[in-house]
């Protein structure tokens, strides 16, 4: 009856995983050329841990942390005893013992440890070992948790949130700007140039071992940092063969029954070409359609296959990893948009439907050659994104006349394909001196190619295109080209002793990054002469080379008519950077509980903008430059007040670099009507940053920690709407200050455990786990720009949610030899700033949101798992309103749909 009770408590309740490593390896007969040695047993002497060799010879025994003796034997050969065996939570140590009638050498047994950082516990441990304060999170807890990517990997972590309409996310109430985002440690291109991070989502959870993020920052990251530097460790190879096949399908329950609206020129791969249809504005040569087009079966579908082998080269290793994916989803949505004036008067009032699609693409290929100590990997990786969107708005917009509505579709593909290369090396050239060079080269090519923005006017009973206004019946082609090459030296020198177990090092090195940067855009703008009635389902009647040739309308780039020489000539620019830093670290035990770590770093940056735009050209009034030399110190110390209670504090300087398109005089016309332009008068900001915690370890997969933290930025940078003829948004340095203030807490308890051992010793017991975590955060921005026009003197940052909410339950059971995990996990986040007023306008807030998902797998088989997935179970509304007065104004709202998905996968 408890077992049932359990069964169906697992809607409630996750896993964590056993304080456990792993022994593996292989048996063969070295009196027989090596053939594998089957059926022999393999035990830890003592205990009830054991295996038996598979028809290859191959073996794999989890057992707890601790030392062991292994015993293999075998009838007519002799047995081997290999003392001292190693078990560490969250490592493999592989043993390859050879056999024969005599008795092995053990100088001939081969023993390798791998270091997995999958689990939570090993995590945990290496969070309590380092020298500054450190969060992780793990593959092991991205499959309990259903994490499908990076970026809903950092969103479980304590002072980290998402903002419904922004991409990327927000680190202790710092958006995009204030983060850096890396990959094995090296710096990754951004595929939109309105952000400075790529976008998390491009990794998905197949690829990663573990995400690391950094708040508190030191000598050895990049100085253009204030809330996180965000790093992506990819997976590798663990064991000596591996290989995995998975499938998942599922949908989104919104969408499901919907009559899906899907754009002309999408593909179910979602390969678009970038290229430029139309050379010549008296041809109609257009490659897409403006008419929309009919969908069904809309099932989402995720196929990946990851593996790879260990070969043995004399006394040195390779190991060959690869992986390969495929996923796809829907997703339907309706809500309403509003706005109002500054009395709070609405006047734009729209519902809307939104059709999107997304698929990605993934392929990887990892070398790892292992030799006397050292290692050289190569990493070559692939990843292309494609996202399809379709909305429909219709309702009132400023209406000039009494009934007058109008009807808005826009049809937009973002492309984005993401090269990455990089070589990593470590070289022991003594026990004391180490060095790591890694070196990368990352290519991004990015394309927004015919966004098809068209409004439709209806008046007297017809719908018409608006009259003399080219910029509301619009098609956009964009793209980027990014070269980015980054190389890394650290080396490592340890005067401690070799019988001392205290801390005496200094780690001394230099990083160089050079990115090369192109941005183009044309935009055809189609203006109508007077009214003419139009089919909004069937536009391709009006949109046609015959009324191009009657004179219907005009067709006219951003540069301008038929008549303009250079019309066909991109809004472009051309941005070049160069930052080349070095950097020492030194950390001493001053006694056994008390360590001190002390750095500096020195930057010197050179960044260069050339343009050719809309309202400004390089050529006439000069580049966009920012040249600078920094110096960053750091320090922290760490106090063991005993092994399992620590205290830490740290202190940095950092800076906030703008970016290519901040500082660029250049006018982008986004989808919604609004434009954003650069400013090349923008400063660099500067930041103080202060954290102290305290870190409590009851037991193993055990925390309770408290961090609090201080910042000071100085002359920070945000995105403000200036008075303009049209919704205009630059960039400046809004006030003189702005400062964070806020605190953290994280729980990780194990509610119960029971060990159960089955006739072979293996543990088939149950384990009840809950993690929580919270954050308080405080942040004020000083406004005082005139150029803008700010309503309040001050205000919250923009996306610092007061307080984050995480909570996870876990559960781990067994039926019969088949493992049951589950988890539910829920995370809430308080109301927060979307946007600042100007100009007498409230801020817009977005509401705080909660979510909860389910995710569940069970084991089938020796080697195969079923996996269920139900997110977003509560399906909340999103909105964002503004202060109208006497009431809140509701200015957006919507609901995404409970995501259901069902998957397999089976280890050979």
């Amino acid at each position: 009856m408890n077992k049932l009770f359990f069964i169906l408590f697992v809607f409630v309740t996750a896993f964590t995983s056993a304080q456990t490593g792993k022994v593996n390896g292989s048996l063969v007969d070295k009196d027989a050329e090596n053939e594998p040695v089957a059926f022999a047993s393999v035990v830890l002497k003592g205990t009830n841990y054991g295996a038996q060799s598979d028809i290859d010879g191959k073996y794999s025994i989890v057992a707890p942390a601790g030392t062991y003796t292994l015993v293999v034997s075998f009838v007519g050969m002799k047995t081997v005893e290999v003392p001292d065996v190693t078990v560490r939570s969250g490592y493999t140590t592989t043993i390859d013992v050879p056999m024969s009638a005599e008795a092995a050498s053990l100088d001939a047994v081969s023993i390798t440890v791998a270091k997995s950082r999958e689990s939570t516990e090993a995590l945990l441990e290496e969070k309590k070992n380092s020298v500054t304060i450190k969060q992780s999170i793990g593959a092991e807890e991205l499959s309990q948790k259903g994490v499908s990517d990076a970026e809903g990997a950092v969103t479980k972590v304590s002072g980290v949130s998402k903002q419904a309409g922004v991409k990327n996310v927000f680190v202790r109430g710092l958006g995009d700007r204030y983060n850096s985002t890396t990959l094995n440690g090296l710096p990754l291109p951004s595929e939109d140039p309105e952000y400075k991070n790529i976008s998390l989502d491009f990794f998905g959870s197949d690829l990663i071992e573990t995400v690391d993020i950094n708040k508190v920052l030191n000598s050895e990251l990049t100085g253009d940092n204030a809330g996180a530097n965000i790093n992506i460790d990819l997976k590798g190879l663990t064991d000596r063969n591996e290989l995995e096949v998975g499938v998942s399908t599922g949908a989104n329950l919104q969408t499901v029954g919907e009559d899906f609206k899907a754009i002309d020129g999408g593909s179910y791969f979602g390969f678009a070409d970038a290229e430029l249809p139309v050379d010549n504005l008296r041809s109609y040569s257009f490659d897409n359609s403006i008419n929309t087009e009919n969908q069904s079966g809309l099932v989402n579908l995720g196929l990946n296959i990851n593996g790879g082998k260990r070969f043995d080269l004399g006394e040195n290793t390779l190991n060959v990893y690869g992986l390969l994916t495929f996923d796809n989803g829907y997703r339907f949505r309706d809500g309403t948009v509003r706005n109002t004036t500054s009395a709070g008067a609405i006047y734009l009032d729209q519902d809307f439907v939104s059709y999107s699609y997304e698929t990605s693409q993934i392929a990887q290929i990892d070398l790892d050659y292992k030799f006397g100590g050292n290692n050289v990997e190569v990493l070559s990786m692939y990843i292309h994104k494609n996202s399809q969107d379709l909305s429909e708005f219709q309702g009132i917009d400023n209406p000039e006349q009494q009934g007058d509505q109008v009807f808005v579709r826009r049809q937009q593909t973002n492309d984005n394909n993401l090269f990455v290369n990089q070589i990593l090396t470590n070289f022991e050239f003594s026990e004391r001196f180490t060095l790591a060079a890694d070196a990368s080269f990352n290519a991004l090519r990015g394309s927004e190619p015919d966004r098809r923005n068209f409004e439709y006017l209806l008046r007297d009973g017809f719908y018409s295109p608006n009259i003399d206004s080219g910029g509301n019946n619009q098609r956009y082609f964009s793209e980027i080209q990014e070269n980015d090459y980054n190389a890394k030296a650290l080396f490592n020198y340890d005067f401690a002793s070799a019988d001392s177990d205290l801390l005496n090092y200094v780690t001394f090195g230099g990083d160089y990054r050079f990115t090369h940067h192109v941005f183009k855009a044309t935009t055809f703008n189609h203006t109508f002469d007077g009214r003419i009635a139009v089919d909004i389902d069937s536009p391709d009647d009006i949109y046609n080379q015959e009324s191009l040739n009657n004179g219907t309308f005009r067709l006219e780039t951003g540069r301008g008519s038929i008549l303009n020489p250079n019309a066909f000539v991109p809004f472009n620019y051309i941005g070049d950077k160069f930052i080349a830093s070095g950097n020492v670290n030194y950390i001493r035990n001053l006694s056994e509980k008390l360590l001190l770590t002390a750095g500096a770093r020195f930057e010197n940056i050179t960044q260069e903008v050339e343009y050719n735009t809309n309202i400004a050209n390089s050529i006439a009034n000069g580049p966009a430059t920012i040249e600078e030399n920094l110096f960053l110190p750091s320090a922290g110390l760490k106090y063991n007040i005993n092994d399992d209670n620590i205290i830490r504090l740290a202190g940095s300087r950092t800076y906030i670099l703008p970016r290519f398109k901040e500082i660029a005089p250049f006018r982008y016309d986004n989808a919604g009507g609004t434009s954003t332009q650069g400013n090349p008068n923008l400063d660099i900001s500067t930041v103080l940053n202060l954290d102290i915690s305290y870190e409590f370890y009851p037991s193993r997969g055990e925390l309770f920690s408290v961090t609090g933290f201080y910042k000071n930025i100085k002359d920070p940078i945000a995105r403000t709407e200036i008075p303009t003829a049209g919704n205009t948004l630059t960039y400046l340095n809004v006030g003189d200050q702005a400062t964070v203030i806020g605190a953290e807490i994280e729980v990780r308890k194990n509610i119960f455990e029971n060990e159960v051992l089955n006739a072979e010793g293996d543990n088939r017991g149950d384990k009840l786990a809950a993690g929580f975590n919270a954050s308080y955060i405080y942040s004020k921005q000083e406004l005082d720009d005139p150029l803008a026009q700010f309503t309040d003197d001050s205000t919250e940052l923009q996306g610092a949610a007061p307080l984050l909410f995480n909570f996870d339950v876990n559960y781990n059971t067994y039926i019969g030899d088949s493992n049951l995990n589950s988890a539910l996990v829920f995370n809430y986040f308080t109301e927060r700033v979307f946007s600042v007023g100007t100009r007498g306008f409230a801020n817009i807030k977005e509401i705080g949101v909660p979510t909860l998902d389910f995710v569940s797998s069970v084991g089938v088989g020796d080697n195969g798992k079923i996996s269920l997935k139900a997110k977003n179970l509560l399906n909340p509304e999103y909105r964002l309103e503004r202060d109208g007065g006497d009431q809140n104004v509701t200015l957006s709202q919507y609901r995404r749909g409970l995501d259901i998905s069902l998957g397999y996968s089976y280890k050979f």
